[in-house]
């Protein structure tokens, strides 16, 4: 499990303008929310940027630090609101990850190897989902999930409860959810059923 830190100040000035003045000396609003109560934070614009670079694509616990004295918390990343030109943050989510107790949380999917069907059979991979919901406690959060991709033939799919969950880890997501098949080119349905 992949862990990073990130420091933070207390925002006690809200609403839009507020928020601009802010953004313009360098420093993005944030709010955590969970079992502690609502905290309204600001976040160095630059360790943001180093943060949400190396969160990408990942499950990642975040140790969030506060400037008043309170006790850090943990969290994970919920949403990024970004400038629609830019795509430079305006406003992050986190909500709040509590040690010891079962938590939810989305991971990624990662794909690996070719597909037999492609190698072999002349077949395209089409991904369905690019992310699971899983149940695990903090300490076993699993940064992806790797779906391998070699045994794969033309007409195949694999599901969700296909996969492999690591230890402490449970699926969420539906266990008949499609995650990836493998088609025959050129739309040949025939070929594709034959080989179900």
């Amino acid at each position: 499990m992949k862990q990073i830190k990130l420091n933070t100040t207390n925002r006690t000035k809200l609403g839009g303008n507020n928020a601009k003045r802010y953004r313009k000396n360098g420093q993005i609003p944030a709010v955590i929310y969970g079992e502690s109560g609502e905290k309204n934070l600001l976040i160095d614009e630059k360790s943001l940027s180093i943060a949400l670079k190396s969160i990408l694509g990942k499950a990642v616990l975040i140790e969030m630090e506060f400037d008043d004295g309170t006790d850090m918390r943990y969290a994970m990343l919920k949403d990024v609101e970004r400038h629609p030109l830019t795509g430079n943050p305006l406003h992050v989510d986190f909500i709040e990850v509590v040690r010891g107790k079962p938590m939810f949380a989305t991971v990624p999917l990662h794909f690996t190897g070719e597909a037999y069907g492609v190698k072999n059979e002349n077949g395209i991979i089409e991904t369905h989902e690019l992310e699971v919901r899983v149940k695990c406690r903090p300490r076993d959060l699993p940064e992806m999930i790797v779906v391998d991709l070699t045994s794969l033939k033309v007409g195949e799919a694999i599901r969700v409860k296909d996969l492999q969950a690591p230890e402490g880890v449970e699926f969420e997501s539906n266990a008949d959810d499609v995650v990836v098949t493998c088609n025959s080119v050129g739309g040949d349905a025939a070929a594709a059923e034959e080989a179900k």
